[in-house]
């Protein structure tokens, strides 16, 4: 097989807005994040512990867990159903379980199948959503910053998507 570069919009990353107690929920609403969104990685947060034996010249770093966030940088964007759902959030300060939603991450570029039949490597994971700064600079279009926290392990599946709203199976 040869080796392809992926493009970033094989890359999707929705939240529910709808903020659903379980991924399960027939109420469960998808949103893409990524209108006017220009920048998001996940930072898997990597948690290391290290240590060296008196008789050895290295140490030995173990990887003993992760805390991954991904930070997000959205220009404010009225009628955008994310930027609408963190507007909220932002409004009422929302803390502990009023922040709390699912996130769900698609790998569109891992897939199976095709047309109607395609489905992809996903992932859904609670998360909690955190508030990190509103506004900008004078002259340009102000902005609405937020960190997505993960809790606990992600659930693996997979997903379809048809006519942009996925449906995901764990």
């Amino acid at each position: 097989m040869p080796m392809t570069k992926i493009k970033r919009p094989l890359i999707a990353h929705f939240l529910d807005t709808a903020k659903s107690d379980e991924y399960t929920a027939t109420g469960i609403t998808w949103k893409r994040i990524g209108n006017n969104v220009t920048d998001m990685s996940i930072d898997y947060g990597a948690q290391t512990e290290t240590e060296q034996d008196i008789v050895s010249n290295s140490a030995t770093t173990d990887v003993t867990g992760y805390q991954p966030t991904s930070a997000v940088s959205q220009q404010c964007t009225k009628g955008d159903e994310i930027f609408e759902f963190i507007t909220q959030l932002r409004r009422a300060r929302a803390i502990l379980g009023d922040c709390q939603t699912w996130m769900l991450n698609v790998d569109m570029w891992y897939s199976t199948g095709e047309g109607a039949n395609t489905t992809y490597v996903a992932e859904v994971q609670r998360v909690s959503v955190q508030v990190d700064t509103y506004g900008g600079a004078g002259g340009e279009t102000p902005t609405q910053e937020f960190t997505i926290n993960f809790l606990g392990d992600p659930i693996p599946g997979t997903c379809t998507i048809s006519n942009g709203v996925p449906t995901f199976t764990a």
